[in-house]
């Protein structure tokens, strides 16, 4: 993957546990890796649930493959864009030569 379609900075975030001042374990989110990607902007969606109305916003962000881009898994997310993004799928492109990541940020 060239490097020209990388233009947005977003950063990865894995959950992760730490101690409160009470000796209890809670889940966080912690940063994981920082990185430039291509993003491909999808349609957004709504639709109707109970009586609510919602809508969810899909993308794709391209990444090159490293040590931290191919250990990533849906149960991680993205921040990016004053947003926060689900990730629903990591495919690994190629030989060595990148990762695409999908995600959903959902807006109610």
């Amino acid at each position: 993957m060239r490097a020209g379609p990388r233009n947005r900075r977003i950063l990865f975030q894995r959950k992760a546990v730490i101690e409160d001042e009470y000796g209890e374990d809670i889940e966080i989110w912690a940063d994981y890796a920082a990185t430039w990607a291509h993003v491909i902007w999808g349609t957004g969606a709504e639709r109707r649930e109970a009586a609510q109305l919602s809508a969810s916003q899909p993308a794709t962000f391209r990444v090159l493959a490293n040590d931290k881009s191919l250990t990533l898994s849906v149960l991680d997310r993205i921040s990016f864009a004053g947003g926060l993004w689900d990730i629903t799928s990591v495919v690994p492109l190629g030989l060595n030569e990148g990762v695409e990541v999908t995600a959903v940020r959902a807006a109610l």
